[in-house]
């Protein structure tokens, strides 16, 4: 596993294409077998294309901002309120009738099928492992699956993530050594063809990291590149790669691992791990018990139970065809809509952007919520509920909340649980009901005491192994995916009621860690679906990432920039309900 040093040239490609214009535009340089940046693809045809879409793009962006300016001037000044401007056109009567009658057509091609198939895997699984979803659970092994040969090939990696420090990883020996025996130590059989390490020393960095700056964009650090899950494409042969830039005063690592095989959680221990590793003695790797945790830990007798149960499986059960009919039904309505071409409904290349605290503002935002009493996992939820709304004039269908059984259904005496330091698959989709028809006639709204009844009972959920929880079990477990890092809630036949295209996916990594001497500063990475936010605190720094496979980075962007406004009021001490009246107030005016 040789660490390579790459040099690239520049090429304007910071647009957003879809997958096959991707492919049409685009083949990997086989002059070199170190994967080329984004940036060195060889055109084909691209080259008038692209400038001609960097033209419209360059110019929506001064529309947009022409937008921003004309609505401040008109509106009252109001601290902390955003101005708020449709990104999307709205359909024409036309385009509406045209999707209405494309509906039952896609419905009928695609709904009974994957019922069907839904219902047969259920019961497949089911009858091969005796009855016993804790059995299918156990069979599924990450590390396996990530070590195995024909893992990479077919799509990247699966998980990508962006790591800002404030120091230079100065000894690339020790880096490159350190990164092979972690690979290693996983259980990767040859090294030299699963993973890489590469250094991209001519590559200047567009800026270095700031303190004072929320608002970051994918394409913030690197030249020629969309986002570091663009960049994720380049590494399709390999099972782990990172990707390093460096400057006299910052480092930017993008690293690609198997979200495919492993859960969320674990694809950051593994980066903690190995940064980890590299400032510490090497004594401790032959004590990690990061790839241990099979060894090390066991699910719970009395959850083993609650999932095993025949009943809690029956009422489960007998909601599948529902589900699955649920999530074709929204499925093909954005189907449709695409096919009518309404904005917003068609498939593209992620585009994602970032909203980061400081500590000293992290600390800040802390304080005020525990003041007001409000969970930040909570508060995080009901910003992102709304910034949801503000933008898009719906409230999500649920919140997709992405949460690891590690360390409520499984036991173990070792310290490392406590720590949540292991690699492996621990994660379930608890769903949370946002669209109500009584929100939807306008007879209730969602409030910060809904996100906190929310938090407090996923919490509790967990802990006693509540419906919810066997909902998010099962559906995974019994679906036609096994595992990975959201990769089972994307699957057609998904068997639980998420309408992930229809909702918000939410992931909060919580307070995490990453060795002091590294002077990490900032951890991003992106969800799935319509709309994804996914958050952590690393180092004591809030870090915030919005992110969205259908709708354009501007509206994506409007979508943070709302999120940020509500986080930032609560941090100025302002109750959540009433962030979101004065809000309102501006947003109705702006119209």
């Amino acid at each position: 596993m040789a660490s390579k040093t790459h040099h690239r040239t520049e090429s304007p490609t910071g647009v957003a294409l879809s997958n096959s214009e991707f492919k049409k535009l685009f083949t990997p340089s086989r002059d070199d077998e170190t994967p080329p940046h984004y940036a060195t693809y060889s055109r084909l045809q691209a080259k008038e294309l692209l400038q001609s879409m960097e033209i419209v793009r360059r110019n929506d962006a001064v529309v947009q901002e022409e937008k921003k300016s004309e609505c401040h001037i008109n509106s009252v000044p109001t601290t902390s309120s955003p101005c708020f401007q449709p990104a999307l056109r709205a359909p024409t009567m036309k385009q509406n009738i045209h999707r209405m009658l494309l509906w039952p057509k896609f419905m009928l091609f695609n709904c009974i099928y994957n019922i069907c198939e839904a219902v047969w895997i259920l019961l497949r699984d089911l009858w091969a492992f005796g009855g016993k979803p804790s059995k299918i659970f156990d069979s599924n092994d990450p590390l396996a699956l990530s070590s195995a040969p024909n893992f990479a090939g077919k799509k990247a990696p699966g998980y990508s993530c962006q790591v800002t420090f404030t120091k230079i990883f100065y000894d690339r020996e020790r880096f490159q050594a350190v990164f092979e025996k972690l690979c290693a130590d996983s259980g990767m059989a040859s090294p030299d063809t699963m993973g890489i390490v590469c250094w991209n020393d001519s590559v200047e960095l567009l800026n270095d990291y700031s303190s004072s700056l929320m608002n970051i964009s994918g394409e913030h650090y690197i030249p020629n590149s969309r986002s570091y899950y663009a960049e994720g494409n380049r590494f399709k042969k390999y099972h782990v790669a990172i990707d390093m830039y460096e400057s006299e005063n910052t480092t930017i690592m993008q690293a690609h691992l198997p979200g495919r095989a492993w859960d969320g959680t674990s694809c950051y221990n593994f980066v903690r791990e190995l940064v980890h590793r590299y400032y510490s003695d090497d004594s401790e790797q032959e004590s990690s018990p990061v790839f241990k945790a099979n060894d090390i830990m066991q699910m719970k007798d009395d959850v083993r139970k609650k999932f095993d149960n025949p009943l809690n499986i029956l009422l489960w059960a007998i909601r599948v065809p529902y589900n699955v009919y649920s999530n074709q039904s929204s499925l093909c309505w954005q189907k449709a809509s695409a096919a009518a071409g309404i904005d917003g409904y068609t498939e593209i290349p992620k585009e994602l952007c970032h909203f980061n605290l400081n500590d000293i503002q992290s600390k800040h935002l802390s304080a005020a919520l525990k003041k007001q009493g409000v969970a930040p996992t909570a508060a995080l939820v009901f910003a992102g509920v709304h910034a949801y709304q503000l933008v898009l004039n719906e409230l999500p269908f649920s919140v997709v909340m992405q949460a690891s059984l590690q360390t409520r259904a499984f036991e173990s005496s070792h310290p490392s649980l406590k720590e949540r330091r292991f690699v492996g698959d621990w994660l379930i989709g608890i769903l949370h009901r946002v669209r109500t028809w009584s929100r939807l006639l306008g007879l209730d709204s969602y409030k910060m005491e809904d996100a906190k009844k929310f938090y407090q009972e996923l919490i509790s959920g967990l802990r006693t192994t509540n419906a919810s929880v066997q909902d998010g079990f099962y559906s995974r477990v019994l679906g036609k995916v096994k595992g990975g890092a959201a990769t089972f809630e994307k699957t057609p036949c998904f068997p639980g009621n998420s309408r992930l295209n229809d909702s918000l996916f939410f992931n909060n990594y919580g307070i995490r860690t990453m060795h002091d001497d590294s002077g990490c500063v900032g951890f991003n990475w992106s969800g799935a679906g319509k709309v994804g936010i996914n958050c952590i605190l690393v180092q004591g720094r809030l870090c915030c990432t919005v992110a969205s496979t259908q709708l354009p980075l501007a509206t994506v962007e409007g979508i943070r920039d709302a999120f940020k406004t509500i986080i930032l009021a609560m941090m100025d001490g302002e109750d959540g309900d009433e962030v979101l009246k004065r809000i309102s107030i501006v947003k109705e005016r702006a119209e």
